[in-house]
């Protein structure tokens, strides 16, 4: 979906290769793009005539198992992440598909398996070297730069270049989890069932619900499980409730390592297919709202298309809504419309089934997203996934970036510059 050609590409090595690029490119009055883990479906990463920042060299892991605590540099996937972590009995809440960057999920919220018992990616940030639109080099924590780490946990890529994350870990090795596969003619029961269960979930379990198909094109409903608990017994117990909705025609739930887990829907999302992505949050699943999902899944252009429903609740759902940028914490599920396409002729099919089935589950929804999963669809849905700590990003991004210079992004605009030279700096680029 993306084909565009920066101008350059800075493949930096470190922090000075760093902040050098961002010197040239702001003295060379160039717009300027930053590149990650390579993940964004919306295109942030690249632009035509920018400079692209890529940090995807830069994926170094360090561990202190003592303090319990990991250094990563911004180049890092998860994949990356956790298998450094794992050696050492230890993870912390990292997305569900391994070729996630650490970077972009971390700085727009960082759903993921283990939200519900240890909180979001953002919630264990301990601290971030980053390097702001004037080249210097911060540390931001709770003691240093503290309004630059408030707005960095939920604000993406607004107020710099972060360079290295240091998070909180937690015990965590084996978890007993997998996919219960049924056939899609009991998507009602078993969506059903997801909702019913969901409702009274532990912390330590995230189930996410999806219709999808098999491989052989087949269409599926099905259940995807992460129990994280201590207890293997209550674990056990229940999973098995889920396991009790209806009958699978597969069974893949066992007790695995917690990477296996984090690989496990990575055949979800292959690269080198077309993407389009839609997404709201929803407080209830009544019937009519899941009818409504059965409906379009009966109607999916392609094979690969896929429709998930996500359930962030426990701790991630507790922090207070001004404690990080992630303002909103409720007991919620995140419908995530994925079309994903092969053939360039379905373009326009996907596109408009993925539009028409999200503007029709918005009589369902709450009126706000998650930010990771935007896409181009303008200030006003950014605005409403901050929340009420919207006014407070635009005075830091003030602070620290007046001119805008970061803004090829899920943008937060400077309250000194509504309208100024940065979005004109962005819409001269996209024109072009």
């Amino acid at each position: 979906m993306i084909e565009r050609r920066p101008l350059l590409i800075a493949r930096c090595l470190g922090i000075t290769d760093v902040a050098e690029t961002i010197r040239f490119a702001c003295e060379q009055g160039v717009p300027m793009t930053v590149r990650a883990g390579g993940h964004s479906v919306a295109g942030k990463s690249v632009m035509d005539g920018a400079v692209m920042l890529d940090l995807s060299l830069m994926r170094h892991v360090a561990v202190d198992p003592v303090r319990r605590r990991a250094v990563a540099q911004a180049g890092a996937t998860w994949r990356d992440f956790d298998m450094r972590t794992h050696a050492h009995g230890l993870a912390t809440t990292g997305g569900v598909i391994s070729t996630t960057g650490i970077a972009g999920l971390t700085l727009g919220g960082g759903i993921g398996w283990l939200m519900g018992k240890y909180g979001l990616a953002c919630d264990n940030l301990i601290s971030a070297d980053v390097v702001d639109a004037s080249s210097r080099s911060l540390t931001a924590s709770a003691e240093e730069n503290p309004n630059l780490f408030w707005a960095l946990r939920c604000g993406g890529g607004n107020f710099g270049v972060v360079t290295t994350f240091e998070y909180q870990l937690h015990p965590v090795t084996s978890v007993l989890g997998g996919v219960l596969v049924h056939p899609r003619t009991r998507a009602l029961e078993v969506l059903r069932g997801y909702r019913d269960l969901t409702g009274g979930a532990s912390d330590e379990l995230t189930a996410y619900a999806v219709l999808m198909s098999g491989p052989d094109g087949a269409p599926l409903a099905g259940l995807a499980l992460c129990h994280s608990g201590n207890d293997s017994s209550t674990a056990e117990e229940e999973v098995a409730r889920f396991r009790g909705i209806a009958p699978p025609v597969a069974d893949l739930v066992g007790w695995k390592p917690y990477p296996e887990i984090q690989t496990m829907l990575d055949f979800t999302a292959p690269k080198r297919l077309l993407y389009y992505f839609k997404c709201a949050f929803l407080r209830e699943l009544p019937d009519e709202a899941l009818r409504t999902i059965i409906t379009y899944g009966e109607s999916c252009p392609s094979a690969q298309t896929n429709i998930i429903l996500e359930h962030f609740h426990g701790r991630a759902s507790r922090v207070q809504a001004d404690e990080t940028a992630f303002a909103l914490r409720r007991n919620q599920y995140s419908l995530n419309i994925v079309a994903g396409w092969q053939d360039p002729s379905l373009t326009e099919r996907c596109l408009d089934w993925a539009r028409a089935f999200a503007a029709d589950m918005e009589r369902f929804g709450t009126g706000d997203t998650y930010v990771n999963y935007l896409g181009e669809e303008g200030q006003r849905p950014v605005q409403a996934s901050y929340g009420s700590n919207y006014e407070r990003l635009m005075r830091i991004k003030t602070e620290y970036d007046p001119d805008n210079f970061f803004c090829f992004n899920q943008n937060i605009v400077p309250s000194s510059a509504i309208g100024g030279a940065g979005r004109e700096r962005e819409a001269d680029a996209l024109q072009a």
